[in-house]
C-alpha cells in the first residue's frame, strides 16, 4: 500500500492521499490493500468512528488539478438505505461508483459494462465489488413476479422488464433451496445469487474485465450490505 494511505496524522485521521485526498497523483493501488481499505471503512461506519467528510478546497481543487484514481470501482444498489459511500467511509476519489436497483448488469452493451471498463481502464482501479444487500426490493419483487407468472412474457414498462430480467437469479434460488421455500426464503437467497450472476456477466460479457482478472490485474469481488448491522459481508 502507497506511505500516503496507510499512515496516520499526527491527529489519528487515516491519510487518504499526499493532498488529503486520493487523486491520480498517488497512483494505483493494489487489489488485496483496496479491498482491505473497504473493510476497515466498513468497520469505521458500523462502529461510528467515521473519517470522511471533512474536505476542504484544496482538497476539492486536488481532485479537479490531479485527476481521480479511485482504489475501488463498486456496484450497487440505487436503494436509499445503501449510500455506498458512506458504507464504506469514502471521502470523495476514492471510490467509483454504479448504482441501479439490483445492482446488476442486464445487457452487454449497456453503460454499466462500459462505465466499469472505464474504471479498470483508463482510471485505474484494481478491484470491482458487486454489492447487494438484505430486503432487496428490486430481488424480491422479481422473486415475486417470478413465482406469479413464470411463463409471462408481456412488459409494460422498462420497471417490470428489470423484474422479468432478474428472474433467472429467483429460479436459480429456488432450485437451490427446493419447492418448499417460501418467497421470502427464495428471496433472501436470490439476493446472494444475484450478486455471483452479475459477477459472471462481467466476465462474459466483458472482455477486459476478463483478460484483467485472469492476468491477475484485478481482482473481482462479490459482498452483502446488511441493512439492520451495516456490516458488509465480503463473499470472495
Amino acid at each position: 500500500m502507497p506511505p500516503a494511505m496507510s499512515g496516520a496524522s499526527g491527529n489519528g485521521l487515516l491519510m487518504r492521499g499526499m493532498h488529503g485526498v486520493r487523486t491520480a497523483a498517488d497512483g494505483s493501488v493494489n487489489p488485496k490493500d483496496a479491498l482491505r481499505l473497504l473493510q476497515a471503512g466498513n468497520q469505521r461506519f458500523v462502529s461510528g468512528s467515521l473519517l470522511a467528510g471533512r474536505t476542504n478546497l484544496n482538497m476539492r481543487k486536488a481532485l479537479v488539478d490531479f485527476g481521480q484514481a479511485p482504489h475501488a470501482t463498486v456496484i450497487g444498489c440505487a436503494d436509499s438505505r445503501c449510500p455506498i459511500e458512506s458504507i464504506f467511509d469514502a471521502m470523495p476519489g476514492e471510490l467509483f461508483v454504479l448504482r441501479n436497483a439490483g445492482n446488476t448488469c442486464t445487457h452487454a452493451e449497456g453503460s454499466m459494462v462500459g462505465s466499469l471498463e472505464f474504471s479498470v481502464g483508463p482510471l485505474k482501479s484494481k478491484l470491482i465489488l458487486v454489492l447487494g444487500h438484505t430486503k432487496c426490493g428490486a430481488v424480491h419483487g422479481a422473486t415475486k413476479k417470478y413465482l406469479d407468472v413464470k411463463q409471462s412474457t408481456e412488459h409494460g414498462s422498462a420497471l417490470e422488464a428489470l423484474l422479468h430480467d432478474l428472474g433467472c437469479v429467483a429460479q436459480d434460488a429456488q432450485t437451490q433451496l427446493g419447492r418448499g421455500a417460501s418467497e421470502d426464503e427464495i428471496a433472501e437467497r436470490a439476493i446472494k445469487v444475484n450478486v455471483f450472476h452479475t459477477m459472471n456477466f462481467l466476465l462474459k460479457f466483458s472482455k477486459l474485465i476478463r483478460e484483467k482478472v485472469r492476468d491477475g490485474e484485478i481482482e473481482l469481488h462479490g459482498g452483502i450490505y446488511d441493512l439492520t448491522t451495516g456490516c458488509v459481508e465480503f463473499l470472495g
